[in-house]
Order: structure tokens, then sequence, then C-alpha cells
């Protein structure tokens, strides 16, 4: 009878860890959609959807941890709060207003002179969704890989792969330089289609609660959509402190750029351990926001290959003798 009862309780658990990926994803989603065809404000949209998603994976971080050792400290708590409230808002609104008005008088000069609209108006503003993340995405990969890949502007995306927990508001630590050009690469592919104000609020919308699900600490596995969305399965294994492994899962809402071009990583060990994110050994990265914005500017004294820090440089010599390939960052 105690077998029974344990089965049962493990069928129900596995039930709730390939459901909660797929409805925290699309019940926002399309709620969204519902809420622009009953006319409600854009802003007030984008922020009940984004705030409601964020307070129930909060919630569900609580009772239905991956791991309790990824529930922050006040200090780190305190610094990723002042991300969330300037970093991830103040680089794109400067983005847009500089940028956004250029990049959609190109899309009506190339409209003009094609004689059609290059964005899909017709479809339906699911498909249009789908189309503008796919997309998006394409300009993304190609900034996030050359920040991983290029010595020379790792440091200042450093920042985000610095947390030692993933959490839902750890998804906002990021160097404001790098966000305005991410945020910017995804955003000029879309103005200059055209894409209309609809579609581009649901992609906003499906930025934000993706973006909140990669970095949950909720204990959930995604199945099939490893292969479709850029998921928490795969971006837990982005942050992995081994360098090789974090070179991979480039994507930031589809996983298609990442497939084609043969960066998806995703061991059967598809749990990861909680000491196996963040940057590694060795690196002496600062806590408080200022510092952090000052790390790009300070490499040479925080990277974990740094003179100071002897050690850590001979494992790294040793690992490319063992033929373990270590980027220079």
């Amino acid at each position: 009878m105690d077998d029974a009862l344990e089965k049962e309780q493990n069928f129900g658990k596995t039930i709730l860890d390939y459901s909660l990926y797929p409805l925290i994803l699309f019940v926002p989603i399309f709620l969204g959609i519902w809420m622009i065809g009953a006319g409600i404000n854009d802003l007030l949209i984008v922020s009940s959807v984004s705030l409601g998603t964020a307070l129930l994976i909060v919630f569900m971080e609580y009772i239905y941890p991956e791991h309790k050792q990824w529930r922050p400290e006040w200090k780190v708590l305190k610094t990723d709060l002042i991300h969330l409230l300037v970093t991830s808002i103040v680089p794109p609104m400067l983005f847009k207003a500089t940028l956004a008005a250029l990049f959609l008088a190109v899309a009506q000069y190339i409209s003009n002179h094609v004689g059609f609209d290059l964005w899909p108006h017709h479809w339906h503003l699911f498909f249009q969704m789908i189309l503008a993340i796919h997309l998006g995405d394409m300009g993304y990969y190609i900034l996030h890989r050359a920040l991983h890949e290029m010595p020379s502007i790792w440091p200042y995306h450093a920042v985000h792969h610095s947390p030692k927990e993933l959490y839902v508001i750890a998804s906002n630590r990021a160097h404001p330089i790098q966000i305005f050009f991410t945020f910017g690469m995804q955003m000029i592919i879309l103005w200059t289609l055209g894409i209309n104000n609809e579609a581009l609020l649901m992609f906003s919308i499906f930025v934000a609660v993706n973006g909140q699900l990669q970095h949950c600490n909720i204990r959930m596995r995604c199945g099939i959509f490893n292969w479709i969305f850029a998921t928490s399965d795969l971006h837990r294994w982005h942050h992995s402190i081994d360098i090789p492994e974090s070179n991979s899962n480039y994507g930031n809402n589809v996983v298609f750029w990442d497939i084609l071009l043969g960066t998806r990583f995703l061991p059967e060990q598809v749990v990861m351990e909680h000491d196996h994110i963040g940057l590694p050994e060795g690196t002496d990265f600062p806590m408080t926001y200022w510092g952090q914005l000052m790390v790009p500017f300070d490499w040479e004294n925080v990277r974990y290959d740094r003179k100071a820090n002897p050690e850590a440089y001979k494992k790294r010599l040793q690992a490319e003798k063992e033929g373990r390939i270590y980027p220079e960052h």
C-alpha cells in the first residue's frame, strides 16, 4: 500500500513538473491576446501580465523550488532589485527614444518602394508573435554569441553570469550597455520589417514571461519545449560555471538558431547541481550595483585568471593542456 502511494505521489509530481512551464508561459500569452482584443491600454497590459507572472513565479519558487540553496541573501537580492528598477528599464527606453523613429522610417521607405508591407499584418496575432520571437532572436543570437566569444566585450556580459543563485529577479542582472545593444539587436530587425503595435506588444509579453521562467528557481522539466523555446532546462546550462558548457544555448526566446548553428546543449543529466552556476572559480566579482557597473573597466582585477590569483591561472593552463578550450575571458 505504501509503495502504491509513493508511486502515485511520484506520478503526480512528474505531471506537475512537466505542466508548470507551458502553463506559466502560455496562460499570460493568451491573456495578453484577449486584453489586446478588449482594447486595454498597452502599458497596463504589459505591466499587469509581467507583474502577475513574476508574483506567481516568486510564490512557486518558495513552495516548489528546484534548489533551496538558490534563495538569495538580502545583499544579493538588493543589488538585483536595483538592476530590475534601473538596468532593465532605462536602456530600452533610451534606445526607443533615440533610434525607434529612424528604423520605423526605414521600414516605411522600403514598403513604399517595394509596393507592399514587409510584415504579415493579416496573420493571427499569435502567429505574428511566433514570427517576431524567431526574427528578434536572430539578432539577439548574433550579439549574444559575440559577447561570449569576443574577449573585448565579454566583461559587459559577465555581469549577467555572475549570480551564484538562479531565481526570477536574477534575470534582470546585466550591464546597462549590454542591455542597450541586445535590446536593440532584436528591435532593429522588427522595426525595419514594419511590425505593428499589437504584434510588438505580444513580443514584449513573451520576452518578459519567458525571461522570468528561464532564470526561475522552480522545479520543472520542459520536455518537448526544449526543442522549441529557450527554456529553463537549457538556460541553466548557459549559466554553467564551466565555460565550454556556458558557451551554448544563446537563444533568448527560441532554440531554433542554436539548433541550426550547433550551439544547443542539454546533457542527459538535465538537472543542474545548485553549485554549478556562475563565473569560474577565482573570479573576484563585486556584489554592489555600482561595483558591477564598473566591472568592464576593471576587468584585469576581476577575471578569474588575473595575476593576483595564480592558482586559478594555473588551473586554466592545465585545462588548456588537457585539451579543454577556455576562451581568454
